[in-house]
């Protein structure tokens, strides 16, 4: 499977998760994807994906990599992991600190879609690692284009 792209970043932990979501929808999911998180690696609603740690270390390190469609399992050891799906209307993501802004920030190269995550975890305490692929899946459903976002932003 083609490689797109692949980012290295260190995330500041803060209330024991770090996000993946849209840049511009950040459509609330009043702790849906934190309660979908719990005992997992990772929980997700539609427009938001909320990766946890065990314990609130300072930072930790994060790879991501961009897929052109669904890649193999990793095979290295992992702790932990978890598949799921994200609604990115834009086709811009970051990955958001809680109280940090964004520790990577990227365009996709396959725009606007739903998208396959596989999230990795490993390590404890202060020295945790993650790994997180991302494929584009599928359009995104009719009802959810994005189109009233836009048109409420420059009306």
């Amino acid at each position: 499977m083609k490689l797109f792209a692949r980012h290295e970043a260190t995330v500041s932990i803060s209330y024991g998760h770090f996000v993946l979501r849209d840049v511009w929808c950040d459509a609330g999911d009043d702790g849906e994807s934190l309660g979908d998180a719990q005992d997992q690696v990772a929980g997700a609603s539609t427009y938001r994906l909320t990766v946890l740690t065990p314990l609130d270390p300072f930072r930790a390190g994060l790879e991501l990599r961009v897929w052109a469609g669904e890649p193999e399992a990793d095979s290295s050891q992992w702790d932990g992991c978890r598949q799921l799906e994200l609604h990115l209307p834009t086709g811009e993501m970051i990955v958001e600190q809680i109280t940090g802004g964004a520790a990577v920030e990227l365009a996709l190269p396959q725009g606007a879609g739903v998208y396959g995550v596989r999230v990795y975890r490993s390590g404890e305490g202060n020295s945790q690692s993650f790994l997180i692929d991302l494929w584009w899946q599928t359009p995104l459903p009719p009802a959810d284009d994005d189109e009233d976002f836009y048109g409420d932003l420059w009306n």
